[in-house]
């Protein structure tokens, strides 16, 4: 049995200023806005601009699409390369990552989000692999208020490793704040996910994941979402946390 070194580390997750203000809503600070979360109905779309959060420059262009909706509800994502000029300001980052511990994210069509019921994820295509999970898990806090707070503890298993991995999940409720991002200004609920899991690559240990999102119900999604990890190595001279890709999305429109 491999052998999982436990060590305690705190995570900065400073936000990434791209082009997005925000500013604590008053009287909804601490009370939902009266709407209701938007239902799916195929056709519904979001489409996001990427960001490398280390780099800023931006990845590529994501669109979410609602392709069915029955007992589950199936979204397709595909994305489009950022233009050349910003293609050209990456030079490097590819030998850079080698050193770093960053790996490209995927480009092209996804396979596609299952979400069962909706707003619970079953399979996610959004990580380096898909991942479907052994309990669907809440993409958005189920009680829309801050200091609501919950624990997923469960498996997930990727097209390269079939046996389940460990998942502890802890989702926390922030705070009702108004956002502009390139889509409009917004109402919406941050919360953090801070992820505890086993890596498929076992040479990987205390892989953690820190994400910050603001989901605002009348869009039925999140506006804007960041998004990175860290890792050790095992027998590494280094005692220190190596950084896996982050990256920050931002909507640019959504019907």
């Amino acid at each position: 049995m491999a052998h999982v070194t436990r060590r305690v580390f705190l995570l900065s997750s400073a936000a990434l200023s791209v082009g997005c203000a925000i500013r604590r809503s008053g009287a909804a600070a601490t009370a939902q806005p009266a709407q209701n979360v938007r239902q799916p109905v195929v056709g519904q779309s979001w489409r996001y601009a990427k960001h490398d959060i280390f780099t800023r420059a931006v990845v590529d262009d994501q669109t979410d699409r609602v392709a069915a909706v029955d007992h589950s509800v199936e979204i397709v994502s595909s994305y489009q390369a950022a233009d050349e000029t910003a293609a050209k300001s990456r030079w490097g980052l590819a030998l850079l990552r080698k050193y770093t511990g960053h790996r490209d994210s995927p480009a092209g069509t996804l396979p596609s989000e299952i979400q069962d019921p909706w707003g619970m994820v079953a399979v996610d295509p959004h990580w380096s692999q898909v991942q479907v999970y052994e309990t669907p898990i809440p993409l958005w806090p189920t009680q829309l208020r801050p200091g609501w707070q919950t624990h997923i503890s469960t498996k997930y298993k990727t097209p390269t490793y079939q046996d389940g991995l460990a998942w502890e999940q802890t989702m926390k409720a922030h705070a009702w704040e108004t956002i502009s991002v390139p889509a409009g200004q917004f109402t919406a609920l941050r919360y953090t996910n801070r992820i505890q899991f086993r890596n498929g690559d076992f040479a990987r240990t205390d892989s953690v994941r820190q994400e910050t999102l603001w989901f605002a119900p009348e869009v039925g999604r999140w506006v804007a979402r960041e998004s990175k990890g860290s890792y050790y190595l095992d027998d590494s001279l280094m005692d220190q946390p190596f950084d896996e890709s982050g990256f920050r999305w931002e909507l640019l429109e959504w019907s």
